[in-house]
């Protein structure tokens, strides 16, 4: 047998145990590296299904008959029926209600007025902080999306 390959006694023990150090050292920052790119795929999907519901309120708004977009009460109930689809499609991201806001415009103006609109658009603006640490506003980002549609029934 050649000497130099022979081991002490224990040394496998010994290197068992800077095995789980080094493991101790490292997993936290591998931990961190991997908290980054879930919040961008958390922070991707709520804005596709953002896009989703402004898309769908637009084109609700768009396709609104011209005999209901004279009458000024019905204009009202059209864009809160906008808002509620948009509401009901970003319900499933379960924002809270403090935290998103809708906004429903014909012209640049709410959609209560006696003229016919030439776009309509609809907003969606949602903050959104980080699951992992949500107690530090170091992760919060908010989200805008607005969808301008051309008014298609003239």
């Amino acid at each position: 047998m050649n000497p130099g390959f022979l081991t002490p006694a224990g040394t496998g023990a010994r290197q068992r145990g800077v095995a789980a150090v080094e493991l101790a050292l490292i997993l936290p920052f591998f931990l961190g590296l991997l908290m980054l790119p879930l919040f961008y795929g958390r922070l991707f999907w709520h804005y596709s299904v953002m896009e989703r519901a402004a898309q769908d309120g637009a084109r609700y708004l768009s396709r609104v008959p011209l005999v209901e977009m004279r009458n000024p009460a019905r204009t009202a109930e059209v864009a809160a029926v906008a808002k509620a689809i948009v509401s009901a499609e970003v319900a499933e991201l379960a924002p809270g209600p403090e935290s998103i806001h809708i906004n429903v415009e014909c012209d640049a103006l709410d959609c209560t007025g006696f003229a016919i609109p030439t776009v309509v658009s609809v907003g969606v603006q949602l903050q959104i902080t980080d699951i992992f640490f949500a107690n530090t506003t170091w992760l919060t980002m908010p989200l805008r999306v607005n969808v301008i549609s051309p008014y298609l029934a003239r």
